[in-house]
């Protein structure tokens, strides 16, 4: 069986002051890469917490610091919002961290969701069949111009002339794609034509199941091998010594968090997820952040 993958999102959650602290963001980073963590990830949102009254970095210029800071971690967006930058400059963007971080972006990418955030900063919402397309044409021509020496590209939403991204990315043919997202006729369908990795929010175990099987039918109907796509999955989790340790932190922390487990039975519950197919679990450290050393040592040293 394939290495099974953990990461950590480091820059989002409801009420974490060390979301407004670089340092703290810094010192999360560097432990997670210490403790060897597979990956680092921030969110690309511009507002959040509860009644959006939070601190969140911008995903991008947080990557690029973290870039320079760490040495073999793999870092990325969870994921960029399509809809945030002209997809033209988010492959400049892109291409510039790729190479600070010599070679350790994986690029996360998604047509956005939180209309709230859309209507604040002036950004139209749209409906999600229109944003997905928008996303669809955005990749495309990101890949484009990571790939070719000169971009002429004329779409319904997007359009280069001429345009020149250079120095290309230090990955070849480029970074990797994540395709973000579980909207299933749409969103699993770009995932299933373009991205290397498709990764869910949260879903439950049955949820997951159901997700990749219609990726796999997305997979059938475009004449692509399923095992092309590396599954992923993020969210919360709490883990507890035991049921009453567990229970505490629920009360604490609410009871939507995704993943819900006791060092016992952490592993079985995983398993069920890698049984459907997942090779990546990617943590939000805000529930976790206690955890992460304990974790790589008794539950991640078993996959």
């Amino acid at each position: 069986m394939s290495k099974i993958k953990f990461g950590v999102t480091i820059n989002a959650a409801p009420d974490m002051l060390y979301r407004s602290d670089y340092d703290s963001i810094k010192k999360i980073a560097l432990e997670c890469e210490g403790l060897g963590y597979d990956s680092i990830w921030a969110m690309d949102h511009l507002m959040w917490g509860d009644f959006n009254k939070g601190s969140v970095f911008e995903a991008w210029s947080l990557l690029s610091a973290l870039a320079a800071e760490t040495k073999s971690i793999k870092l990325g967006p969870l994921v960029v919002c399509n809809s945030f930058r002209n997809p033209a400059l988010t492959a400049k963007i892109a291409s510039t961290i790729d190479i600070i971080s010599k070679g350790r972006l994986i690029f996360g990418y998604g047509a956005g969701w939180k209309e709230e955030e859309y209507e604040a900063y002036g950004f139209k919402f749209g409906n999600p069949v229109s944003r997905v397309q928008q996303m669809r044409e955005g990749i495309t021509l990101i890949k484009k111009l990571w790939t070719e020496e000169k971009t002429t590209f004329k779409g319904d939403f997007y359009e280069a002339k001429d345009a020149i991204c250079k120095p290309k990315p230090l990955q070849k043919p480029h970074p990797p794609i994540m395709i973000g997202g579980g909207g299933e006729k749409y969103t699993l369908k770009v995932a299933a034509e373009i991205g290397d990795i498709w990764n869910a929010w949260g879903p439950s175990r049955e949820e997951y199941k159901r997700k990749v099987n219609i990726l796999q039918k997305h997979c059938d109907d475009l004449g692509r091998k399923m095992d092309d796509i590396a599954l992923s999955w993020s969210g919360n989790i709490l883990i507890g010594k035991d049921e009453k340790d567990l229970k505490k932190k629920i009360s604490r922390y609410g009871k939507d968090i995704s993943f819900k487990c006791t060092y016992d039975n952490c592993i079985d519950m995983l398993q069920d997820y890698i049984d459907v197919g997942c090779k990546e679990f990617i943590f939000s450290a805000y529930s976790f952040e206690k955890e992460k050393e304990t974790f790589m040592e008794e539950i991640a040293s078993s996959f």
